[in-house]
């Protein structure tokens, strides 16, 4: 009959432990605290939230967080309460963002010009397909000169470039405008 090994249970080592190892720059002790205490953080910030479509993102802004300041955690065997205020503290940050994003779509309803030709609303629709394949670096000077009027020195003043890479920047947009909707 085989002999059967008894091997000693693994030993867990408590919070206080782990944050000393991950302090220490031990990378599996850090793993360890998200593995225990992701999921009761992540109830935490769904219940915060209404829903879960930014949990993860806040949970990783989360534990990043704790990660990066993990040195100046007073008493580590706190470990839990300690990184789910920090959750808390990036849920009322997301809380404000989303207010003042509605905000922001409320108001630029209120200025959004309308086209009651269909015509031109097929026009503008065409301009905003093309202007959407630009580079930001291309678009946003396009937009600045053409669509709302700044002067060339305004909008490399506005884009932090030279008035030449200003001009050049334009030109190769509305020569990448016209081309997707004239096909020329």
């Amino acid at each position: 009959m085989a002999q059967r090994l008894n091997y000693p249970a693994p030993v867990v080592a408590d919070d206080a432990t782990l944050v000393a190892q991950a302090c220490e720059g031990d990378d599996h002790a850090f793993a360890t605290l998200y593995r225990r205490h992701a999921r009761y953080v992540a109830g935490v910030v769904y219940r915060l939230l209404g829903n879960d479509a930014e949990v993860d993102d806040v949970m990783q802004e989360a534990f990043c967080d704790a990660a990066g300041a993990l040195s100046s955690l007073e008493d580590p065997s706190g470990f839990r309460p300690w990184v789910a205020r920090i959750a808390v503290r990036r849920v009322h940050k997301r809380i404000g963002k989303r207010r003042r994003w509605r905000w922001l779509l409320g108001a630029a309803r209120e200025v959004t010009p309308t086209v009651s030709d269909p015509r031109a609303r097929q026009r503008v629709h065409e301009l905003y397909h093309a202007l959407n394949t630009l580079p930001p670096r291309l678009r946003v000077p396009w937009i600045l000169h053409v669509i709302e009027g700044e002067t060339l020195p305004e909008v490399a003043v506005l884009c932090a470039t030279s008035l030449a890479t200003a001009k050049r920047r334009i030109a190769e947009a509305g020569t990448r405008i016209d081309r997707r909707i004239h096909g020329s």
